[in-house]
C-alpha cells in the first residue's frame, strides 16, 4: 500500500501523540488525494456567482475535474509507494508552483484527518468571502494562514500548507509557522493546534515536515459555525440542484449515500455524501452533525482500495467498482 511520510513537533496536551521521534508515514492513494483535493479545493472552490456567469459544467470542470486531472497528471503511485511524476520537471515555474501548492494543500487535508482527527478545513479567504468570519482585532495587514477547521469536541484548528518539489523544507517550514500563527485567537481562546505543514514532493518518496509552533500575539476571530458547514458543504449542494437527474442513492457495506458519477475522456470516478450527514445538513443541526463527526472513523484502506471515505462524509470512489 503507498504511503506518505513524515515527522511531526510542537504538539501539546491531548496532541502529544501526533509528534514523532523518528520518520512516520501514513497510508496514501491516489484515491485519497482525489477526494482530499475537491474537498480542500481553493477560495474559488465552487460559487453561485461562476455558476451563474460561466454555467454549472464548465464551473464543475475548472473547480473540480480540473483539481482531480492535477493529481491524475502529477503524482505516480504503485505498490511500492506514492511520487511525483517526471512530468513535473517539464513545467515552467508558474505551473510547478500552482501544481506543488495545490498538491501541499491536499496532503495537509489528510494529515490533519488521519492525524489530529479534523474532518474538515477551510480556506481562511473563502470564509472572508462569504462573511463567515469576523475579526475582532486587525493589528497588521499580515496574511492569514490557509486554513481552518473544527473537530467533533467544538474545539478550532489553524492550518498552513506548503509544496514543493525540493527536498529540503527549511524555507518552506519557517515561512508556514509564521503564517500559521497570524492567528491567535478564535472564539476568545487559543486554537486547539497551530499547524505548519511543509511537504517535498519527490520523485521517489512524499515527505512532509508538521509543527505546531509556539503562539504569538496575533488576531482574534470569530466564525459563524452555520455559513462554516455551508461553504464546506456548499459544492455538493449545488451538483445536486443543478444536475439532480444525474444524481442516484448508492450502497457501500451499511453505509448508503447520495452520490453523482463523473466521466470524461480521462476519468470514471463517483463523489458522494453519506445520507445521513446530507439529512442533517439540510436540517442545521449542527449538534448531531459533530455528533456524526464523533463516531466516524477512516475507512480500513486494506479493506476496499476502491473507495476512499473521510470523517467529513464525503465519498469518492472510481465507478466501475
Amino acid at each position: 500500500m503507498p504511503r506518505i511520510f513524515y515527522t511531526a513537533e510542537g504538539y501539546n496536551g491531548n496532541y502529544q501523540n501526533v509528534n514523532t521521534n523518528q520518520e512516520e508515514h501514513i497510508l496514501c492513494r491516489k484515491l485519497d488525494l482525489y477526494r482530499s483535493i475537491i474537498t480542500v479545493g481553493n477560495p474559488s472552490f465552487f460559487n453561485w456567482k461562476d455558476i451563474k456567469t460561466h454555467g454549472f459544467f464548465r464551473t464543475l470542470s475548472n473547480s473540480v475535474i480540473q483539481k482531480i486531472l492535477l493529481v491524475q497528471s502529477n503524482i505516480e503511485s504503485n505498490p511500492n509507494g506514492i511520487y511525483l511524476h517526471p512530468i513535473y520537471k517539464t513545467y515552467v515555474s508558474d505551473q510547478k508552483r500552482i501544481v506543488s501548492y495545490n498538491l501541499g494543500m491536499a496532503v495537509a487535508k489528510l494529515y490533519a484527518e488521519r492525524l489530529l482527527k479534523i474532518p474538515n478545513l477551510i480556506h481562511v479567504e473563502s470564509l472572508k468571502k462569504v462573511g463567515a468570519i469576523t475579526f475582532v482585532n486587525k493589528i497588521d495587514k499580515s496574511q492569514e494562514p490557509d486554513l481552518v477547521g473544527r473537530t467533533s469536541d467544538g474545539e478550532w484548528h489553524v492550518f498552513e500548507a506548503k509544496g514543493t518539489s525540493s527536498k529540503y523544507l527549511s524555507k518552506q517550514i519557517i515561512e508556514a509557522k509564521e503564517q500559521a500563527k497570524q492567528v491567535e485567537a478564535i472564539h476568545g481562546v487559543n486554537p486547539a493546534t497551530i499547524s505548519a505543514c511543509a511537504t517535498s514532493f519527490g520523485e521517489d518518496k512524499i515527505f512532509s515536515k508538521i509543527v505546531d509552533p509556539e503562539p504569538k500575539e496575533g488576531k482574534e476571530i470569530e466564525i459563524d459555525i452555520s455559513k462554516f458547514f455551508d461553504n464546506y458543504y456548499y459544492p455538493f449542494f449545488a451538483m445536486r440542484e443543478f444536475s439532480n437527474s444525474n444524481f442516484k442513492l448508492q450502497r457501500f457495506d451499511n453505509l448508503e449515500f447520495n452520490s453523482i458519477d463523473i466521466h470524461t475522456n480521462k476519468l470514471n470516478l463517483t463523489i458522494g455524501i453519506e445520507v445521513e450527514l446530507y439529512e442533517l445538513l439540510q436540517e442545521k443541526n449542527f449538534t448531531l452533525i459533530e455528533e456524526y463527526y464523533s463516531g466516524k472513523k477512516n475507512i480500513d484502506l486494506n479493506q476496499d482500495n476502491q473507495i476512499s471515505i473521510g470523517l467529513d462524509g464525503f465519498i469518492v470512489k472510481y465507478s466501475n467498482h
